[in-house]
């Protein structure tokens, strides 16, 4: 009996043995394979890393190279323009100097003056599309004026007065307080203001054109956000899309007037805002741009 008990307990005891082998193999085992779920893990975190991050990198290229395009393709057209202007005024004088014509004073005054226009408008041009080049190569822009937004945009509207042809009312409407202060590039924001308030004057000859100031959160940033809003000729459905990229086969004086808003659009991406156009006016232009305060 007591033979019988005796093998009983070394039976147990060695299976007692086994069970520990047994636990801690487990155990090994549970831990090699979280281990190799860690490194697996950490593999396939690092794998996608690396894809998005190539992603990012062929975005980024596709962008600049889009980017390097569309200047390529708006500085070809601006040359294109200057040439076909000079060969254009060059053809009109060789015709008035031939001795058959032999023009007279009213004629050399008509082409004094067209000279005259046509040197003005191609001078705006070549200089508008030198700034923007500058403009939209930089990727950032001192932003430390302050600004008193309600007397700097009534000023730039006076500055504009001189261009602008008919009976028009001008009107400012504001939210802010006369003493609100916006801290910005004031070069910058002059020429926003200037070239898209000359744009609306070019084509408006009738009716009123409107400036208005309000306040806009987004992102939790705070920002101001101006909207020029006419009753003039309007930009045809057509062109809506591509106002701030570029130009179509038009006249000089509309060719113009996307250097202007191009200029502008590289301005208010400088200023950390955005611009666009409101696609869904049928009388006259609307156009908003937002400026990011940067105090």
């Amino acid at each position: 009996m007591l033979g019988t008990y005796g093998f009983f307990l070394y039976i147990c005891g060695d299976m007692a043995i086994w069970i520990q082998i047994l636990f801690i193999l487990a155990l090994m085992a549970l831990v090699m394979w979280l281990t190799a779920s860690f490194w697996k893990r950490i593999y396939h975190k690092q794998k996608l890393a690396a894809h998005i991050k190539r992603m990012k990198d062929l975005v980024t290229s596709e962008k600049q190279a889009n980017t390097l395009k569309s200047k390529v393709v708006f500085l070809t057209d601006v040359l294109g323009e200057v040439q076909k202007q000079h060969e254009g005024l060059s053809s009109y004088m060789k015709l008035l100097t031939t001795a058959d014509l032999q023009p007279g004073q009213e004629e050399w005054d008509m082409v004094c003056g067209q000279l005259k226009d046509r040197a003005h408008v191609l001078g705006e041009m070549v200089n508008g599309t030198l700034t923007l080049m500058k403009y939209e190569d930089m990727t950032d822009i001192d932003r430390n004026d302050s600004v008193a937004v309600n007397l700097f945009c009534q000023d730039v509207f006076e500055g504009c007065q001189p261009y602008l042809e008919g009976e028009v009312d001008l009107r400012f409407e504001t939210e802010l307080d006369d003493d609100e202060v916006l801290h910005t590039n004031l070069k910058g924001l002059q020429q926003i203001l200037t070239n898209l308030i000359r744009c609306s004057m070019q084509f408006t000859h009738v009716g009123e054109i409107v400036l208005q100031v309000k306040h806009h959160q987004q992102d939790y940033q705070k920002y101001l956000k101006f909207t020029l809003s006419d009753t003039g000729l309007g930009i045809p459905d057509d062109s809506k899309d591509i106002a701030f990229e570029r130009m179509t086969q038009t006249d000089i004086s509309i060719k113009n007037v996307v250097v202007r808003l191009r200029l502008c659009s590289a301005l208010v991406k400088l200023l950390g805002g955005s611009i666009s156009l409101d696609p869904s006016r049928k009388k006259g232009t609307s156009m908003t741009f937002t400026i990011k305060d940067g105090e």
